[in-house]
C-alpha cells in the first residue's frame, strides 16, 4: 500500500528519519516535496500528515519512523527539488539517492548509493558506500563496507573503510585523496 503527501519546501534545510525503512531520494526539477510511503498492513492511514512531513523552525522534515497497529513502512521515497541546499538523512536500511546533491550527510546502515556529491560525509555502518561522481569536500566512512567512488577533481576526498576495499577512479589531485589506514584492498585507477 501506498501513502503519498506533498509539502512546499520552505529553502530550509531537508532532514529525513527513514527508521529500519529503506529511503530513496530523488532531487529534480519540481517545486515541492514529495514523499511515499510504501507500507504493509493497516493503521498507517491514521497517522496524520503532519506527523510525517513537517516543518520545524529551522528545517523540513520526514519522519518515516511510524509503525501504527499492524502497519510497517518498509520504503520511504522522498522527491525534492533541485533548490534543496541541505539534506540530512538517517536510516537503518538502505539510503539511495538520485540526482545531483550539494550538502549533504547520509547515515545508512545497510549502505548508501549516490549518483552525484559536490559536498558532503557519507556513513555506512556496515554496508558498501558507492558515489557516481565527487567534486568538492567529500568524506565517506564504513565499518568494513566496500567504497567506490568515481572522482571529478574534488578538492577534498577523505576514505575510512576500517578493512573494507577501496575502489577510486576518475580524476583527481594526490594531495586531495586522503585513504586512511586500516583499509583492505586500494584499487587506484586514474582515467
Amino acid at each position: 500500500m501506498e501513502r503519498r503527501l506533498t509539502m512546499k519546501h520552505t529553502r530550509r534545510p531537508v532532514v529525513i528519519y527513514g527508521g529500519p525503512a529503506d529511503v530513496v531520494i530523488v532531487i529534480e526539477d519540481r517545486e515541492e516535496i514529495e514523499v511515499v510511503l510504501d507500507y504493509r498492513g493497516r493503521g498507517l492511514t491514521k497517522v496524520p500528515g503532519q506527523a510525517i512531513l513537517f516543518s520545524d523552525t529551522y528545517d523540513d522534515k520526514v519522519n518515516g519512523r511510524h509503525r501504527r497497529g499492524l502497519s510497517r513502512i518498509q520504503t520511504v521515497t522522498v522527491r525534492l527539488p533541485l533548490s534543496v541546499r541541505q539534506l540530512d538523512a538517517t536510516s537503518r536500511g538502505t539510503i539511495n539517492v538520485e540526482g545531483p546533491a550539494e550538502w549533504v550527510f547520509l547515515d545508512g546502515r545497510k549502505g548508501i548509493t549516490i549518483e552525484e556529491l559536490t559536498l558532503g560525509a557519507l556513513n555506512s555502518t556496515s554496508g558498501p558506500i558507492d558515489v557516481g561522481r565527487a567534486a568538492g569536500k567529500v568524506h565517506l566512512h564504513t565499518r568494513g563496507g566496500k567504497v567506490g567512488v568515481r572522482a571529478d577533481r574534488p578538492s577534498e576526498l577523505v576514505i575510512s573503510t576500517r578493512g573494507g576495499d577501496v575502489e577510486v577512479s576518475g580524476r583527481w589531485d594526490e594531495d586531495a585523496l586522503d585513504i586512511r589506514e586500516g583499509c583492505g584492498e586500494v584499487t587506484l585507477d586514474r582515467g
